[in-house]
């Protein structure tokens, strides 16, 4: 297996289908890099919707809620 391979399937946390081994280097890069980059912008999203939804919440419970969300 490849590096690429490799590392596209520590980010999957799952091994790749046989089917990926028809790939070339630069596409199993680029995959992980777009698997990536799509990771990162679901956590800033998810972030600014968790911060967003606390406008919400009255300011004397915020505390409280952070606190069960484990933020």
């Amino acid at each position: 297996m490849s590096d690429a391979a490799r590392q596209l399937a520590a980010t999957l946390q799952a091994p790749l289908p046989e089917a990926f081994d028809r790939l070339s280097e630069a596409d199993l890069a680029e995959l992980d890099r777009l698997l990536n980059t799509a990771l990162t912008q679901r956590a800033q999203n998810l972030d600014a919707a968790i911060s967003t939804s606390l406008d919400f919440v009255p300011r004397l419970m915020r505390p409280a809620v952070k606190k069960a969300l484990g933020l």
